[in-house]
């Protein structure tokens, strides 16, 4: 099986990102999205990894990823293996769910998951048709009611475990949201201790807690994903690396192609 990819990106659906990967044998570190991302594996096996915790999956099965969430999916035993991914703006994805008393309260309180489903793969697949052979209104109006109907059947498979509680959550997220901000300069560990009212060495511990990587690891993915952003607005890697702080190229194309397991050139040919 020769390796393939695939990118899914459409002006008239600016709100979905889609790929395929045939034949896979690329392997992701932990990252996370901005976005609210849909997966399904169509051949192989492979491990879903979030918060710790390890997920055989295999052809059928269909993962959640909440936006921010740290997680990986990898083949097992380096075997080759093939998925489809879809990235969905969560601010868009939020808005459709209000539009029904069904799911308005849904996305706030959907956790990442793997969710095994027969009625969710026939809902990927009709997606993925109007993605590749649907054209203007009619691919729009499809791919709006799989995704509500999927979003149905994830709240009735999904976990009903509370999150785990995090000591210090609003200072948490004060040094999350500065670091998103200033994610292309030089931040050091005492600054963000200090925005947190934290200790440094608590801040560390915190920041594993609740995102999985250390701190300097997650600024590492929030520069990814603005590159991610200005190359699919037709900037150059070269311009995306410098504009996202990257002190040489060689580094940005290692970082990116480890969370993206695409090269920029490959990503940015869709």
């Amino acid at each position: 099986m020769q390796p393939s990819l695939h990118f899914w990106r459409d002006p008239a659906l600016p709100f979905l990102e889609g790929r395929r990967a045939t034949g896979s044998l690329s392997c992701y570190a932990p990252h996370t999205h901005p976005t609210f991302s849909i997966g399904i594996v169509d051949a192989g096996r492979s491990t879903f990894a979030l918060a710790g915790r390890s997920t055989p999956i295999v052809p059928g099965d269909v993962v959640l990823v909440r936006a921010g969430d740290v997680h990986s999916c990898n083949p097992e035993d380096l075997q080759r293996w093939s998925y489809r991914m879809f990235h969905l703006d969560a601010a868009w994805l939020r808005d459709l769910l209000a539009e029904s008393p069904e799911t308005c309260r849904l996305l706030a309180a959907m956790e990442s998951q793997v969710i095994r489903s027969p009625q969710a793969v026939q809902l990927l697949d009709r997606m993925t048709a109007a993605l590749d052979g649907s054209d203007g209104p009619a691919k729009e109006a499809e791919v709006i009611t799989c995704l509500h109907e999927l979003m149905l059947l994830c709240a009735e498979a999904g976990s009903e475990s509370p999150a785990e509680e995090t000591d210090n959550t609003d200072g948490l997220q004060q040094a999350h949201d500065y670091l998103q901000a200033h994610c292309r300069e030089r931040v050091g560990i005492d600054t963000l201790a200090q925005v947190a009212g934290t200790g440094r060495y608590q801040l560390i511990r915190l920041f594993r807690r609740r995102y999985g990587l250390t701190p300097h690891a997650l600024q590492l993915d929030m520069k990814i994903n603005q590159a991610r952003t200005l190359l699919k607005q037709g900037a150059s890697a070269a311009d995306a690396a410098y504009d996202t702080g990257f002190a040489d190229q060689s580094h940005f194309h290692r970082a990116f192609k480890s969370r993206v397991a695409a090269t920029p050139a490959q990503y940015q040919k869709r």
